[in-house]
């Protein structure tokens, strides 16, 4: 099934999202982010794509030391997504990722239904994510934003 969007549709979409309140659900750990996520996921469309972005570079910050903390941050953010693409595709839902550079110190994962995958919705997506405000170690926050879930991973 293709669907086709008109072009005002997708803006008014990129100015919604960039507007809508955060609401953010601490999970114990990055395992138990998997099913909440996909199921998330699951119910926007039978398509998505994961826009990931993963830091390679930040300065010292609340959440992330060093470029040692940097990297297990990048690994154990890398292992989830190839965890979270398995559980949607067992699931049935067709998922496929993109993974973007980041200088930020944490790691966003955002689903959009391949239809909204442009470039305005993702980039409100990602301001939004990275207006969170997250000054803790090893959490993982998931928010379900109105085109789909969203992950901030410190």
């Amino acid at each position: 099934m293709i669907t086709v969007l008109p072009q005002s549709y997708t803006e008014g979409a990129a100015s919604a999202t960039a507007n809508q309140e955060l609401r953010l659900n601490e999970l114990d750990k990055l395992t138990d982010a998997v099913e909440p996520f996909a199921r998330l996921a699951g119910r926007s469309s039978c398509s998505v794509r994961l826009h990931c972005s993963v830091p390679m570079w930040s300065a010292s910050s609340d959440t992330c030391y060093d470029l040692h903390e940097l990297h297990d941050l990048r690994s154990r953010t890398l292992v989830f997504i190839h965890d979270l693409l398995e559980s949607l595709r067992s699931n049935g839902i067709s998922a496929s990722y993109k993974l973007a550079p980041s200088n930020s110190p944490l790691c966003f994962i955002c689903a959009l239904p391949t239809e909204l995958s442009v470039p305005k919705v993702r980039s409100a997506t990602v301001e939004i994510l990275q207006n969170a405000r997250v000054n803790a170690r090893q959490k993982v926050l998931l928010a379900d934003l109105e085109h789909g879930p969203a992950l901030i991973i410190s």
